[in-house]
């Protein structure tokens, strides 16, 4: 732990750290700056000022505006009780609602009706 604290430090940034054990020991392999979602992003720039690990210039350039369109979708409240009924691989950030159609033309149909549909 010490020594990832070393790091971001030294990086000024969340890091990525990978290690092996051989024979016992821990061997430290590399580190690089960490991913994160958008949301992610804007928290660590935040805490990282707070800990004056970097200024606010520098939280502020360090997200990048690409990542700031993922705080726009809108999304499910995370303290939100829910009954999940499947899994999968996101598509994009946010939430969608509507009546699920799998072709254009239902889609088209039910937009003349005034429902909300997505493929």
């Amino acid at each position: 732990m010490g020594l990832a604290e070393k790091l971001e430090k030294h990086y000024g940034d969340m890091q990525d750290l990978e290690f092996t054990v051989e024979r016992g020991k821990l061997w430290m392999l590399q580190t690089r700056n960490g991913k994160r979602t958008g949301p992610a992003g804007v928290r660590i720039a935040v805490e990282m000022v707070k800990e004056g690990l970097i200024d606010k210039r520098t939280a502020i350039m360090r997200v990048p505006a690409g990542d700031l369109d993922q705080l726009l979708h809108k999304m499910i409240d995370p303290k939100a009780r829910l009954k999940v009924l499947t899994k999968g691989i996101n598509a994009s950030p946010g939430a969608a609602s509507g009546k699920v159609v799998f072709t254009p033309k239902e889609a088209n149909s039910g937009r003349k009706r005034g429902k909300r549909s997505f493929l």
